[in-house]
């Protein structure tokens, strides 16, 4: 009945993502303590529309090109803190209006790390904003490239989220990734051209949004011209592997 009552959005999700109702009868039943916790925060989310629409005039001063999406909040079952088409954020608001104060016993230790740290909504709105800005939205692991394009597809939605928020994002992987920078290129470096992604990404450690981060920093910090870099990031082919090569050499990231 929930899903079939709800919005476009959640309709999307719910296609995206498989849900179905029993689903959503395990999370209810295994996690009582957790979705008692967290509904006050669902229902704060609404104060944040304010916030949410400065979100989008930053971006639009970074990129005028820059095309608005619909937004849905919806509420899945711990299962996604959202994804995008090219005209929709799709977020899971249970885990996205998470934060210290929110009951975690037993669910996973990423997710228990990342509600932690987690200072409400706009990240994941940040993040997901730049997904609807990429050719097909929020591809994940469909698009046709290499571990480096997903890499730099994500850590892209990270840096510009940082931009936007104008405050450094404190998830788990960005606390170890530069704790352990080093080490990690050390090893993303062998693994970048290949396109096993299980070890990098939407594995719960997700060190390869760390990895894109980093590089499509580098490469704004070293631009002179910071809309102009902006612009070739976002629209930069990812399944045109040279591409991403030059892109990478041009960042001089750990060189």
């Amino acid at each position: 009945m929930y899903l079939d009552k709800g919005t476009k959005g959640l309709k999307e999700l719910a296609r995206i993502r498989n849900w179905t109702p029993e689903k959503f009868q395990k999370s209810i039943f295994a996690h009582p303590d957790f979705w008692t916790s967290i509904r006050p925060n669902t229902l704060k989310v609404e104060e944040s529309k304010a916030d949410i629409e400065k979100l989008i005039t930053a971006y639009k001063k970074l990129y005028p090109r820059f095309k608005t999406p619909a937004i849905y909040f919806t509420i899945g079952y711990i299962g996604t803190g959202g994804t995008t088409t090219e005209t929709e954020v799709l977020i899971g608001t249970e885990i996205g209006a998470s934060d210290s104060t929110t009951n975690s016993v037993g669910l996973n230790p990423f997710l228990q790390s990342y509600f932690k740290d987690n200072k409400g909504i706009l990240h994941i709105v940040a993040h997901e904003l730049s997904h609807t800005q990429h050719k097909g939205g929020d591809m994940e692991d469909k698009s046709h490239t290499n571990l480096l394009g997903f890499c730099i597809a994500e850590g892209f939605c990270d840096f510009m989220a940082e931009l936007l928020l104008q405050h450094p994002l404190k998830t788990p992987y960005m606390h170890y990734g530069k704790e352990h920078e080093k080490e990690i290129w050390q090893k993303f470096k062998q693994d970048m051209h290949g396109t096993e992604l299980k070890d990098w990404l939407y594995n719960g450690v997700d060190l390869g949004y760390f990895v894109g981060y980093a590089i499509c920093k580098s490469y704004y910090e070293h631009a002179t011209d910071k809309a102009k870099a902006i612009d070739y990031m976002l629209n930069l082919d990812n399944e045109q592997m040279a591409e991403l090569d030059k892109f990478l050499a041009a960042s001089g990231y750990m060189q």
